[in-house]
């Protein structure tokens, strides 16, 4: 008995696993087939595609289009729309023959370029139909060019006044980007002076603006050993104060600089300040200018008294 149960259960086994290659092949195509009918079928599939200005006119820029990308719906065989890429599609604004102002654009399908080969086509505008977009004049600024320091140099050693050759920029951009720019500046490696030195280095302009003519600035730079200053007489400022007003004694400090002869010389008067939050002494705070060092303040502390306890 237990024989013909072994026998029928080994027979069942042959003729569900016989074969298995061939079984395992017509799954294969029957899945292939299955897949090759499904994608044959018409589908759709939406995407987020960039929207962009074509036909700018001569002297006029553009800030980016509110907003900057649309969402399409496009239609095609399945097979095909599993192939697409959102970088294949564009959606163009064209501002051929506009003046500076603000308009409003309404997107239809036909906006809506693909430059892929599959044979698919956008059927609408989902979302993000209408877009404004901002057009400005372009002008010429001229700024200053300021130099920016990296490194620091040699012990003991101070950097002097720099000469910059141009002293002056020409950019060229939108009135509202220019509107801001007050100042473009070059970067100066000092890591390490110990003596006068100068450098060919680029005017860096900011994103979006055009760089006029020469694109370099010749930076020579003094360099020389600490010298010092002494100032007195530096008023001492009360800044920050809560309770009203203060009575500050000694009103008034003297501050010893250290830095290059040149910038010493051309140093103007410095700022010295406290920030009371009620009666006591309190240390002074000189600003400095730039690449000056302040090595000594006499006294270092004054007293602040509110103006009512004085009396």
């Amino acid at each position: 008995m237990a024989r013909r149960v072994e026998m029928k259960l080994r027979g069942r086994l042959r003729r569900l696993f016989g074969n298995l290659g061939l079984k395992l092949l017509a799954l294969v195509l029957a899945i292939l087939f299955w897949f090759f009918i499904a994608t044959g079928r018409e589908a759709y599939r939406e995407l987020d595609v960039p929207v962009e200005l074509e036909g700018l006119p001569e002297g006029i820029d553009d800030n980016a289009p509110e907003p900057e990308n649309a969402r399409i719906r496009v239609a095609g065989k399945g097979r095909d729309l599993f192939g697409l890429r959102p970088s294949d599609f564009r959606a163009v604004i064209n501002v051929r023959g506009k003046d500076a102002g603000a308009y409003t654009f309404e997107l239809t399908p036909s906006d809506v370029i693909y430059s892929g080969g599959l044979d698919v086509s956008v059927e609408a505008i989902l979302s993000q139909k209408t877009v404004i977009v901002k057009l400005e004049r372009r002008i010429a600024k001229g700024v200053p060019v300021n130099v920016d320091f990296s490194g620091s140099p040699a012990a003991g050693y101070y950097l002097g006044l720099p000469e910059i050759e141009p002293s002056k920029a020409t950019l060229y951009g939108s009135v509202t980007v220019l509107d801001k720019v007050r100042a473009v500046s070059v970067v100066v490696d000092a890591e390490g002076r110990d003596a006068p030195f100068a450098a060919e280095v680029p005017i860096r302009a900011p994103a979006g603006i055009t760089l006029v003519g020469a694109d370099e600035a010749r930076v020579t730079v003094p360099v020389g050993r600490g010298e010092r200053r002494s100032l007195s007489g530096v008023e001492v400022a009360v800044r920050g104060a809560k309770g009203g007003a203060y009575k500050v004694t000694p009103a008034e400090v003297s501050v010893t600089l250290e830095g290059e002869a040149g910038r010493l010389e051309a140093a103007g008067p410095v700022a010295a300040a406290i920030f009371p939050r009620g009666p006591g002494r309190y240390l002074v705070r000189v600003e400095a200018p730039d690449y000056v060092k302040v090595v000594a303040v006499t006294p270092r502390e004054v007293e602040a008294t509110p103006v009512a306890a004085a009396k």
